[in-house]
């Protein structure tokens, strides 16, 4: 759908935040630690929606001439931070919703498989994203390479597949203590093993719908080595938060997001000026410094959010209706920007032919289109559950409809 970005080049296409949404502040009259906690969370998802939307519109229309220089390279790795930060934050949201109702999770229930069948929905949600083709017949006739398009596993495949092992994990170490210990441990473990995962020749060895989870040689985006990492660090966060940080948000900002942020800031930094010495002469090798250093950047986003959070009572419905409908907007925009086997976007029409100042107007339509629709969808789902349910599944018909025929 949208154009591959090896590796871990800024450009990699951005994530969005799918765990259960929590509430919004119009929904709780009480300020304190449940409110700051609410409006940590929508005002660090708001503005990650504004990188999405920004950074996938110009990367999508940008004239090649305008893509050098510091500007440009300040906002590459802004960009980059982008996929990080929602992946943090679903994993952070994922934690702070499962420890509310903890016990429930521990054993087997009718509430938990309704809850992995909507992390397996993400799943195939994102392969119907990828399908290179309509209608689906014509795979049969496939090439190779629309074979790595449609296989690939991005964001939304990568979400979904964490949060049924996160959710397992949960079954597994039954102690929020040793659950968020164990998550913080998988999360390290992946990054200092990326280079590693992704040296080896997965085709070699395993079908390429499986190896497409464990490289990103077989044209996969997010595969789960190692952008898992950012959904358990966020994860082990959002357990601190729960037990404690909601009601020490200063000491939590700083002691759980500032301080690891200089921490892996410095470590990043460290494994970048020695990766050689640390993991050979591995044309991966960089991987793990680069992860590093985005964390921190992330961390340090975060702290500063929920110190921001501190004097403020309430937001504005909008900011929890963008927080909370972000898997709308991410479908919609890339639909818009990118395109799709049922219909061309702004990049097959118009090309990389834009100016700066022809962009602006494109991207405070893209940014303002997807915050109305957010907003009424958000409404909707909440006014007229009914008549949102049916028309869901009217949309899901049709889609089904188009890619058969």
């Amino acid at each position: 759908m949208h154009p591959s970005s090896p590796h871990l080049e800024p450009a990699a296409s951005d994530a969005v935040s799918v765990a259960p949404a929590t509430e919004h502040p119009s929904q709780r009259r009480g300020t304190g630690a449940h409110a700051s906690r609410v409006i940590f969370i929508d005002l660090a998802r708001a503005l990650a929606v504004v990188f999405m939307l920004y950074g996938h519109t110009v990367d999508a229309l940008l004239a090649p001439e305008y893509r050098t220089g510091p500007v440009f390279e300040v906002w590459q790795f802004q960009r980059g931070l982008t996929s990080c930060l929602f992946l943090m934050l679903s994993g952070f949201a994922f934690s702070i919703a499962t420890a509310r109702h903890w016990q429930v999770h521990l054993t087997p229930s009718f509430a938990l498989l309704k809850r992995l069948r909507r992390f397996l929905l993400f799943v195939a949600l994102g392969y119907t994203m990828r399908v290179p083709m309509a209608p689906l017949s014509r795979m049969a006739h496939a090439s190779d390479a629309d074979w790595r398009v449609l296989l690939g596993v991005d964001v939304l495949q990568l979400i979904g597949v964490t949060f049924v092992g996160v959710q397992l994990l949960v079954l597994a170490c039954r102690s929020r203590r040793v659950f968020g210990g164990v998550s913080l441990g998988i999360a390290l473990l992946l990054i200092v093993l990326a280079p590693l995962v992704w040296e080896v020749e997965w085709q070699q060895h395993l079908p390429l719908s499986l190896a497409a989870y464990l490289s990103p040689s077989t044209g996969s985006l997010f595969p789960l080595v190692p952008w898992s990492a950012f959904i358990l660090i966020g994860a082990a966060l959002g357990i601190l938060y729960a037990r404690w940080g909601a009601a020490h948000l200063v000491r939590f900002a700083n002691g759980a997001l500032l301080g690891p942020a200089v921490l892996a800031l410095a470590a990043g930094a460290w494994c970048s000026a020695n990766q050689v010495t640390l993991f050979g002469a591995n044309a991966f090798a960089f991987v793990p410094g680069n992860l590093l250093l985005r964390t921190g950047a992330c961390l340090a986003i975060v702290g500063a959010i929920a110190h921001a959070s501190r004097r403020v009572t309430q937001l504005p419905h909008v900011f929890g209706a963008v927080a909370q409908e972000s898997l709308l907007i991410y479908v919609l925009h890339l639909l818009i920007v990118f395109g799709s086997a049922l219909a061309p976007g702004l990049f097959n029409i118009y090309g990389q032919t834009r100016t700066p100042v022809q962009l602006l107007p494109i991207v405070v339509l893209v940014i303002s289109s997807m915050t109305l629709a957010a907003y009424a969808w958000n409404w909707l789902k909440h006014a007229h559950h009914r008549v949102s349910w049916w028309a869901s599944l009217a949309v899901g018909a049709l889609v089904a409809f188009r890619l058969a025929f």
